[in-house]
C-alpha cells in the first residue's frame, strides 16, 4: 500500500482551501491541459463555496454584508449563471484554434486571481436582487456544476469559440476561466461569511 502526500491548493495569495488535493493535482491545476484535473479543482472551489453557504442562516443569505457587495444568494446566482453560460459555450460548434490553445491561461489567472481589483460582470450573468432561498440556490449551483462537467465531457479543448465577452477563446481556456472565476468568488464568499 502506498501513501499520498496531501497538500492544500495555494493560489498566489497564499490562502488555502479546507479541501486537500493530492500533491500532483496541485501542480497540475497550475499547468495542466487535462480537463479532468481542472474540473476536480473547480469542484474543490465550488465545495468550498457550498460549505461556507451552509454555515449561513437562512436570513443571512439575503443580507448585504458590506458596502458595494452582493449578498451570498446573489453571489451563488452569479456563479451559477456563469457556469451555465460556459457550459453552453463548451457545447458550441467551434473551429480548431490556429494558435496555442492555452495562450490566454496566464492572463486569465492573473486577472481573476487578483483580488485587489473590482470587476464588472457582463449583464447576462449579473444576478437578480433576490430574495433567494438558501436550499434552492445551493441546489442551483450544484446542478450548474454538473451541467458544466457534462458539457466538458465531449468538448475538444483545442476548439476556438468566437464572440464571447472574453473574446475568442479556446475551450481549454474556458475551463481555466471557470476555475479562476470560481476561485475568485470562493474568496469573495469567505469575505461575505466573515463580515
Amino acid at each position: 500500500m502506498f501513501e499520498r502526500e496531501l497538500v492544500y491548493l495555494m493560489p498566489d495569495d497564499g490562502r488555502s482551501t479546507k479541501k486537500p488535493l493530492f500533491k500532483n493535482q496541485m501542480q497540475l491545476v497550475k499547468e495542466t491541459s487535462n480537463k479532468i484535473e481542472i474540473l476536480a479543482a473547480i469542484d474543490v472551489a465550488i465545495s468550498g463555496m457550498l460549505e461556507m453557504m451552509s454555515r449561513l442562516g437562512n436570513d443571512e443569505v439575503n443580507i448585504v454584508p458590506y458596502k458595494d457587495s452582493w449578498t451570498a444568494g446573489m453571489l451563488f446566482r452569479h456563479v451559477s449563471k456563469s457556469l451555465n453560460a460556459m457550459s453552453k459555450a463548451l457545447r458550441t460548434d467551434a473551429r480548431p484554434a490556429e494558435r496555442d490553445a492555452g495562450a490566454k491561461i496566464p492572463e486569465l489567472k492573473k486577472t481573476f486571481l487578483d483580488f485587489s481589483t473590482k470587476m464588472k460582470s457582463p449583464d447576462f450573468i449579473v444576478p437578480e436582487d433576490g430574495p433567494y432561498e438558501k436550499q434552492a440556490i445551493l441546489e442551483e449551483l450544484k446542478n450548474s456544476l454538473m451541467q458544466l462537467k457534462e458539457s466538458s465531457a465531449n468538448a475538444n479543448l483545442t476548439d476556438l469559440v468566437e464572440g464571447l465577452p472574453l473574446g475568442d477563446i479556446t475551450k481549454l481556456e474556458i475551463i481555466h476561466f471557470v476555475l479562476y472565476h470560481t476561485q475568485r468568488h470562493e474568496h469573495q464568499m469567505k469575505k461575505i461569511g466573515d463580515a
